[in-house]
């Protein structure tokens, strides 16, 4: 499934695409509004992620237009507001769901999957005969015996049950499957139908689910029928649609991600710090510019957004008071309080850092 990402902070949007890369979605991430509206409206995108505050045109425009063009795509608003009225704005302006950044991955990936199905383009659990797919467990099995899957052959598998006896060309299905980024030649779809097919064949299955429509495309064959148990009733299966908002625990591969996006924010502190410090040092010598002071707007949006996100909710609130000090204060008042402010950010993130040390250290063995 294809979802378009609207995040302007960098190491937020690499965290946010690699976590649902991950869970084997196709991500398409834009740190511009204008951009993404223009994507959304030309690309058939199954979900989109969309930031409050971003260049060219915000998140909450970007949903009224949408909506006004009789877009029905599911929007999930993702952002450090997360006050009641801006909640309701959020949700006025057309996005369906409203999470904050302080949320964790696998609070976020509930909220994506809950989203799906409620658009009619997920359930619970998908089937073909006896062959599964569970896309909360991005696990696929035959006759409940797990079935290991490349990311893309279960992406191509997912894209098939979902699609049940609609014709899907090429064209189509890297469109599904392919951020733009990666874009491939058609051959490619060729080549990973066969690697599908001889993946199923070896997990059991007696024929393929995929026949080919020569000319045109692909589809998902017919259910096989269930066998009858000897008493004359439909065979069950063991295995249960999952809870619709159910958070599933965080796996191993997800707090990899995590931990790697962490370690990556935590390097860019200094520099990004550093933006907030010149504007400190121009207040001082009554030189700081227009185009400075909004450099440090965006700096400390995209900290609170960021903070918030990898578990830094005091810091995240700190920054958050400085971007609402560099937005609408006087000259005298940023000379006033913006230094303060900014030490008291500093003192947060030490205070972070040292319990999260901390806490590591009583659960090392």
């Amino acid at each position: 499934m294809k979802i378009l990402l609207l995040e302007d902070d960098p190491p937020t949007s690499e965290f946010l695409a690699d976590t649902l890369t991950t869970h084997r979605y196709a991500v398409d991430a834009i740190a511009d509004g204008a951009t993404g509206l223009d994507l959304a409206s030309r690309w058939p995108y199954d979900l989109l992620i969309v930031d409050w505050l971003l260049p060219s045109l915000d998140g909450l425009e970007v949903c009224r237009r949408l909506r006004a063009q009789g877009s029905l795509t599911p929007i999930l608003m993702l952002t450090v507001k997360a006050t009641s009225d801006d909640i309701v704005a959020g949700l006025d302006a057309g996005a369906d769901d409203y999470l904050s950044k302080s949320c964790d991955a696998a609070q976020l990936l509930a909220r994506v999957r809950a989203l799906l199905r409620r658009s009619g383009t997920a359930s619970p659990v998908l089937s073909w005969g006896k062959l599964c797919l569970d896309p909360a467990l991005t696990q696929v099995t035959y006759d409940q015996q797990p079935v290991p899957c490349r990311p893309k052959e279960y992406e191509l598998l997912e894209l098939f049950l979902r699609s049940p006896q609609r014709l899907l060309t090429r064209s189509a299905i890297i469109d599904h499957l392919w951020p733009m980024a990666d874009t491939p030649v058609e051959g490619s779809v060729t080549n990973l139908i066969k690697d599908l097919r001889q993946r199923l064949k070896a997990a059991g299955l007696a024929g393929s689910p995929i026949e080919t429509v020569y000319g045109l495309g692909y589809r998902l064959k017919g259910a096989p029928q269930a066998a009858p148990e000897p008493n004359g009733s439909p065979a069950e299966t063991d295995v249960s649609p999952a809870e619709a908002d159910d958070v599933s625990p965080p796996s191993p591969r997800l707090d990899q991600v995590m931990q790697r996006a962490t370690q990556r924010f935590r390097a860019s502190l200094e520099q990004r710090l550093g933006v907030l410090d010149k504007a400190i040092q121009a207040l001082e010598t009554d030189t700081l510019s227009p185009q400075q002071r909004q450099l440090a707007t965006t700096e400390a949006h995209q900290l609170a957004g960021g903070l918030g996100l990898f578990g830094y909710a005091q810091a995240s609130e700190v920054a958050e008071a400085i971007e609402g000090l560099l937005r609408s204060a006087t000259y005298a008042q940023l000379q006033a309080q913006l230094a303060h402010q900014v030490e008291l950010l500093k003192r947060s993130l030490v205070i972070s850092v040292s319990e999260e040390e901390i806490a590591v250290g009583h659960n090392s063995p």
